[in-house]
């Protein structure tokens, strides 16, 4: 959780903190192999001190991804991911939910071209992103494309995300030794 303040600085103070609270999660997570590949996952996290609509946190994933065989392959995966947070476990009452649609194709052996949509169903936001990926020897480039919301919600491990919010394209050279 990183709160905001009107002039966009962030409050890490009240995030450090909340990192720190003792906390019991639980998780599943089954995959199949069949036509297609189908997985669902989840976990539940509960904070060992009440902090209201903070103290349980539920996430549910559910996929299935295929390969078409299209020239040389055509990826496609579909996600869904349910997030709540509550203060009483498995409540839902403060959820949110996304899905995913992303496709990759690789147009040579070092070459490849990725889109990914997000959907945001509970606040009906888009989020598009384009990528072509190039590998010479232990060099990567990337060219990415974003067209989003300025303010940016989708759910991440780290506070970078802020790097996709609104419209732009982005270099990026990987060098792998």
């Amino acid at each position: 959780y990183h709160h905001r303040t009107a002039d966009n600085r962030d409050m890490p103070i009240f995030t450090n903190y909340y990192s720190k609270i003792p906390e019991d999660k639980f998780g599943f997570d089954a995959k199949w192999d069949l036509i297609a590949g189908l997985w669902v996952e989840g976990s539940w996290t509960r904070k060992q001190m009440n902090l209201g609509t903070l103290t349980n946190e539920e996430i549910l994933n559910a996929g299935i991804d295929y390969t078409f065989g299209i020239g040389n392959g055509l990826y496609v995966a579909y996600e869904h991911l349910l997030l709540s947070f509550d203060q009483r476990a498995f409540g839902f009452a403060n959820r949110t939910s996304f899905s995913l649609l992303t496709a990759s194709y690789p147009v040579g052996l070092f070459d490849k071209l990725s889109a990914m949509v997000y959907y945001n169903w509970t606040n009906k936001t888009i989020y598009n992103f384009v990528t072509f990926q190039k590998q010479l020897d232990n060099v990567i480039f990337y060219l990415m494309g974003f067209w989003n919301p300025v303010f940016f919600q989708l759910p991440a491990q780290s506070g970078t995300m802020d790097l996709f919010s609104g419209k732009g394209i982005q270099l990026m050279f990987v060098f792998n030794h």
